[in-house]
Order: structure tokens, then C-alpha cells, then sequence
């Protein structure tokens, strides 16, 4: 008997899809009470969250799920997997290069700030000297 990953895939998502349903449907059954009872707030809450709920499972089944699948048919030792890999660590190098130089610029500026404070504080105290002599 053979052992095939894509169909066991297959149920268990299946079986997560049916469960988030449930979860859904008796949230809806238990949401149309409560909204009817306590007014339009709880009613645009329940709206909002329909609506967040329906974006993220279109997002998964709709985006990530046909996506993952087809990533998993290509082969894994090939110049366009390959490019991809370097692509994304020249991508992810570049990026911690981006941050490292925005870090030094915030601290270049944090002591030219001090430094012209410190400047500052001196001119005053020489000028209240001055006014003093």
C-alpha cells in the first residue's frame, strides 16, 4: 500500500476547513442575538470581523494554498530555484546593510546634537560670565 502526502494533505486540510466553518457558523447563530440586543456597534463589530475572517480565508485558500502546492512539484536543484535563493540573501544582505547605515546616521546625528548642545551650554556659560564680570 502505497503512502500518498497529497492526499493526506488534502484531509487535513479539509478537516480545518470544515472545523473553521463550524467555528464560523456558530459564531454567526450566536452574533445575530447579541447584535440584535445590544445595538449598532455590536452589529459593525460582528460586520468587521466577517470581513476579516472572509479576507484571511480567501488569502489562504485563494493565494497561499495553490501557491504552496505548485512550489512543492518544483524540482529543488535548478537554476531558477538557485537564483531565487541568491536573489533573496542579496535581498535580505542589502537590507541589513540599509538598516546598519540608518542605524550610524540616527547616532551621527544623536552626537552632532550633543555636540552642539554641549556648544551651546558653553557659549552661555562664557556669556554669563561676561555679563557677570
Amino acid at each position: 500500500m502505497t503512502h500518498d502526502p497529497s492526499s493526506e494533505l488534502q484531509a487535513t486540510l479539509s478537516d480545518v476547513a470544515d472545523k473553521m466553518e463550524a467555528a464560523a457558523c456558530q459564531l454567526e447563530t450566536t452574533g445575530n442575538t447579541e447584535a440584535d440586543a445590544s445595538g449598532p456597534l455590536n452589529s459593525y463589530l460582528q460586520f468587521s470581523s466577517k470581513m476579516v475572517y472572509t479576507a484571511c480565508y480567501t488569502l489562504s485558500y485563494g493565494v497561499c494554498f495553490p501557491v504552496f502546492m505548485a512550489c512543492r512539484y518544483v524540482p529543488k536543484n535548478n537554476e531558477v530555484v538557485n537564483g531565487l535563493i541568491d536573489g533573496g540573501a542579496s535581498a535580505s544582505h542589502a537590507a541589513d546593510e540599509m538598516m546598519s547605515r540608518a542605524q550610524q546616521w540616527r547616532l551621527a546625528r544623536k552626537e552632532a546634537a550633543e555636540a552642539a548642545e554641549t556648544a551651546e551650554q558653553i557659549v552661555a556659560s562664557g556669556v554669563d560670565a561676561l555679563a557677570s564680570a
